[in-house]
């Protein structure tokens, strides 16, 4: 009697993820992910149509979850904050950068694929396009805070980039090195910190 599909599924992405957490996606064997998992290379593909059919649907829900958190930096979430800039608003900043710290630790694997074992993928430049989003939003929310007068300074397209992608950058360095969660959630209220307060001196927010 054969077995259910969705273990059939599962046993092929607990092989996938091994296979490619080993060898990256370029270098990964679709006969050994299937071997491992007890198939043969075309009774896989009767669930995943190729390699990257594969490695996307083990990164896909990461991908959903940090572009969720990314998109708190849209300016619509400040339309009716009383204070944009404020202490409130700092703290709910940081209560989502440590859901997605959870949600990360939680996911590790999903998030090492992307960022060390992606290239060759549809993913291999998720590092850029989070950064690229992320950096879009800042930008329309800097806007808008300069606008309402809410700050001083317009922030250049340039120093705008960087902060956004450096603090981007900070978060991959927590699962590039494979940080503790507990040291990592102690870095990242620090790095927070740092950000929020050294952007509002510099647009002009005491």
């Amino acid at each position: 009697m054969s077995e259910p599909s969705a273990i059939t599924k599962q046993k092929i992405l607990d092989s996938a993820k091994k296979e490619f957490l080993d060898k990256g996606f370029m270098n990964a064997s679709l006969r050994t992910i299937a071997s491992n998992a007890g198939l043969t290379t075309g009774a896989m593909y009767r669930h995943f149509k190729d390699k990257d059919a594969l490695f996307c649907a083990l990164v896909d829900d990461a991908i959903e979850v940090a572009t969720r958190a990314v998109m708190a930096a849209d300016v619509a979430n400040h339309f009716n904050d009383p204070d944009p800039m404020g202490e409130g608003h700092h703290y709910e900043e940081n209560k989502i950068l440590i859901e997605l710290l959870d949600y990360v630790y939680e996911n590790f694997d999903a998030f090492t694929l992307l960022l060390t074992k992606a290239s060759g993928s549809t993913h291999e430049h998720f590092f850029d396009e989070i950064a690229e989003l992320y950096t879009k939003n800042c930008s329309k929310t800097i806007q808008w805070l300069y606008e309402k007068n809410y700050i001083k300074n317009k922030l250049d397209a340039m120093t705008v980039h960087v902060i956004s992608t450096s603090l981007i950058s900070a978060f991959t360095e927590l699962i590039m090195h494979k940080i503790p969660k507990e040291q990592a959630a102690e870095f990242l209220k620090t790095i927070s910190d740092f950000f929020h307060y050294g952007t509002m001196h510099i647009m002009g927010r005491e």
